[in-house]
């Protein structure tokens, strides 16, 4: 597989958060979020384990236990069945999410 730079596929959009799906296998799956300030994803469950990445900028990462301040370089686990969500607040974040889906 080749190397996939995370820069370059960094992009935003005024109307939505922007969603690029950057891997997909059936044992993993990356997910590259990048929002402007205000924007987010709500809170969610899936039945797949999530970890979360701040790769730019500060934001919030929501987890079963709350709001969590993110930097870049921040990373939370979130288990199966646990909310979670992302959001930009004063500036913009950009978030990878990989996915563990379950066998």
């Amino acid at each position: 597989m080749d190397t996939i730079i995370l820069k370059d596929k960094i992009s935003f959009s005024k109307d939505s958060p922007k969603k690029e799906i950057i891997y997909d296998s059936e044992k993993a799956k990356a997910v590259l979020f990048c929002l402007e300030p205000g924007q987010g994803v709500g809170p969610h469950a899936v039945s797949s384990e999530i970890a979360l990445m701040a790769i730019d900028g500060k934001g919030i990462f929501i987890t079963g236990d709350g709001e969590k301040q993110a930097e870049k370089g921040s990373l939370v686990v979130c288990k199966e069945n646990e909310q979670h969500g992302i959001k930009a607040d004063k500036e913009r974040f950009v978030a990878l999410a990989v996915i563990s889906p379950r066998p």
